[in-house]
């Protein structure tokens, strides 16, 4: 741990966001408003195989650095991404209906859940992005 780089903590923080990230959509997919809509199976597969591949980056990463390992956090970021846009188009119709006709406490509550999990998901894509400027490992001197 003694050689870990601010990449290496940034990169735990994006996997840690992008679950939260899809906690509270599964969250919201069980709500009373939203149950009808189901789950998104592309949405969740794109954010788990990217957290996956985060920690196999932050894991994986060694002193001689290869191709392969240079391309993950791009493949993230492109796949949270994807997640996010996914989430965002699952859930406009139904933001949309509820702040203009069925606004209510209920429906309110069960918009806070799908909004809180697109907070959470922009911010794991900010966080990938920001990681990806960052070295996981110091130099060896």
């Amino acid at each position: 741990m003694k050689n870990k780089s601010a990449g290496f903590y940034m990169m735990i923080l994006t996997a840690v966001l992008a679950v939260i990230g899809v906690v509270f959509y599964l969250i919201n997919c069980n709500t009373s408003y939203f149950s009808n809509l189901g789950v998104n199976t592309g949405l969740v597969a794109c954010m788990v195989i990217a957290v996956i591949l985060e920690l196999v980056y932050v894991f994986g990463y060694k002193a001689p650095v290869s191709r392969v390992l240079d391309l993950i956090p791009v493949v993230c970021g492109v796949l949270m991404m994807v997640a996010f846009v996914l989430f965002i188009s699952v859930r406009a119709n139904s933001i949309a209906s509820i702040l203009t006709f069925e606004n209510n406490a209920q429906t309110m509550s069960d918009l806070m859940s799908a909004i809180v999990g697109m907070v959470f998901c922009l911010l794991a894509v900010i966080f990938n992005i920001v990681a990806s400027f960052f070295k996981v490992v110091k130099d060896e001197k």
